[in-house]
């Protein structure tokens, strides 16, 4: 047990999440809805969407009295806070085979919330069969601890000599039984020892992620190669099952799981509540009507939870020997820095904020301030002046190249098209087109026939596999001064003379058809 001194009290005023409830500005929407969400109904875990509409009619309640101002924001708003805040005071998880998430309460919320009920008091406070509870436990302690077989055989013959003397009792009806006030007692004993059952199983399912959480932090901080690692797996693959909760929780539910004390149970629960007694402490506690219930369902929780913990751990473990080393290394260098991040923080006493987990080197940010930038120009627009700037002069501009580009006229060739296929019969190649029309325009001519037997409204065929070869005459230009022109009062010109020059290309036959429209 940890020294309860000074150092451990200011610790635990900062870190601890019940005092962090009991402090809180929210406290009395807290505690109300926590209580009554899942310690009045005995409720283990919630569904996400149900405990929204749960806190929706209880804020909506608190409004009837004390306005919508007091909690201005919405159910899921308030809820999403208690859950995804640092230190909150619910646990969001997925259960397996299940799309819907569930809440479910952190044991230091439940304490918290078990103290205040403890802080209201007790209509009856019972002392004897709590005297004989802790007797009993002292008595059976001792001759289970005792090795030596001569005082446990004493022992066991006092107790079959007591319950002898109760035998004959009974018959010579003697034995009266309980008292009005004994039969109470003992009933609010029960109850109390069982909401503390239920509670408990809260903290062992807490202990068990804790214990995994150590496991998987030891197995990270150690490293090592496959064979160490493959020691660990032999070495920590039942750490769940091993640990002292482990062990007193599969005797708790192998025992819960026995048919004999099942239907035992059941049938002494129903005999009991049916007694005066009873019936006035159900009307205020409904928990003794249905504990068996509870104490299966809360079992059955913390059962999976464990499985899923332990068969999580050794699918861990097992990862840690596979072949991916240098994967593998990384991983654990991550994870071992990510440790002694937490532990440095947690001794410092230090908001997360203020310490960098990790930095780059390298990177930077731009920084660029806002008085660094121009200032915003409107758009000038363009003004043309009226006035010609030589209104009697020529232009010093050659336009001679302007004027030489040519101009095909797609129609035209297309009335050459036709022309020749009314002379054939029926079909015309475009070999045969241009040399009854030659060229005038060259290759770009030549192009505009292709394009026309691709694209035009005359039907043409394409043979790939026949070339034809297609030539036309081609005037170039020769560097050759064949003269002057000019007089005096006439700039002199230089004229050059052109020569004949064929050219010849190869492509796909290509063969127009006459419509038959």
């Amino acid at each position: 047990m940890t020294a309860l001194n000074y150092d451990y009290f200011d610790q635990f005023k900062e870190q601890s999440l019940a005092l962090k409830l009991l402090r809180s500005p929210h406290f009395s929407l807290l505690a109300s809805f926590f209580h009554r969400a899942f310690i009045q109904s005995n409720q283990r875990s919630v569904p996400y969407q149900q405990l929204v509409a749960l806190l929706d009619q209880h804020l909506f309640e608190i409004a009837e009295l004390h306005g919508d101002e007091r909690y201005p924001k919405s159910a899921k708003a308030y809820l999403d806070d208690w859950v995804n805040s640092r230190g909150g005071y619910l646990r969001k998880y997925l259960p397996q085979h299940n799309d819907e998430p569930e809440c479910d309460l952190l044991p230091d919320v439940e304490k918290a919330l078990r103290y205040l009920e403890e802080m209201q008091g007790r209509q009856f406070v019972g002392t004897e069969s709590r005297l004989k509870l802790l007797l009993e436990m002292i008595n059976s302690l001792v001759e289970g601890s005792s090795t030596d077989q001569s005082s446990r055989l004493l022992a066991l013959q006092q107790r079959k000599t007591e319950l002898e003397q109760q035998i004959i009792a009974v018959e010579l009806g003697q034995d009266a039984g309980f008292s009005n006030t004994q039969i109470r007692e003992r009933l609010f004993l029960l109850a109390d020892v069982s909401r503390q059952l239920l509670g408990d199983f809260r903290q062992v399912e807490a202990n068990f992620r804790s214990l995994d959480k150590q496991t998987r932090k030891t197995i990270s901080l150690n490293g090592g190669h496959k064979g160490e690692v493959l020691d660990q797996v032999f070495s920590h693959q039942d750490v769940i099952e091993a640990s002292d909760e482990g062990q007193s929780f599969s005797s708790f539910f192998e025992l819960l799981m026995t048919p004999q004390l099942r239907d035992g149970m059941r049938k002494n629960l129903q005999a009991l509540l049916t007694q005066d007694q009873a019936k006035e402490l159900l009307q205020r506690d409904s928990l003794l009507s249905h504990l068996y219930k509870y104490l299966l369902e809360a079992g059955n929780k913390v059962n999976q939870t464990r499985q899923q913990i332990t068969d999580q751990l050794r699918r861990y473990i097992q990862e840690q020997s596979q072949d991916n080393r240098r994967i593998l290394e990384l991983i654990r260098e991550f994870e071992a820095k990510a440790h002694a991040y937490q532990a440095r923080v947690h001794q410092s006493n230090i908001k997360t904020a203020q310490t960098p987990f990790c930095s780059i080197a390298g990177w930077h940010a731009d920084i660029e301030p806002v008085f660094s930038r121009q200032l915003y120009q409107p758009n000038q627009s363009e003004s043309f002046s009226q006035t010609d700037v030589n209104p009697n002069g020529a232009a010093d501009v050659d336009l001679t190249a302007l004027f030489a580009l040519s101009h095909i006229d797609e129609r035209q060739l297309e009335r050459n098209i036709l022309t020749c296929l009314q002379q054939s019969c029926g079909q015309v190649t475009l070999a045969e087109i241009v040399g009854q029309y030659p060229l005038q325009y060259g290759l770009e001519e030549l192009v505009t026939y292709l394009k026309i037997a691709c694209e035009g409204d005359v039907h043409a065929d394409i043979n790939e596999q026949q070339l034809q070869t297609i030539a036309w005459l081609a005037a170039s230009e020769s560097g050759d001064e064949i003269g002057a022109v000019g007089d005096e009062t006439t700039p002199t010109r230089t004229i050059k003379t052109t020569t004949a020059l064929w050219r010849r290309v190869q492509l796909p036959t290509v063969t127009f058809l006459r419509s038959n429209n």
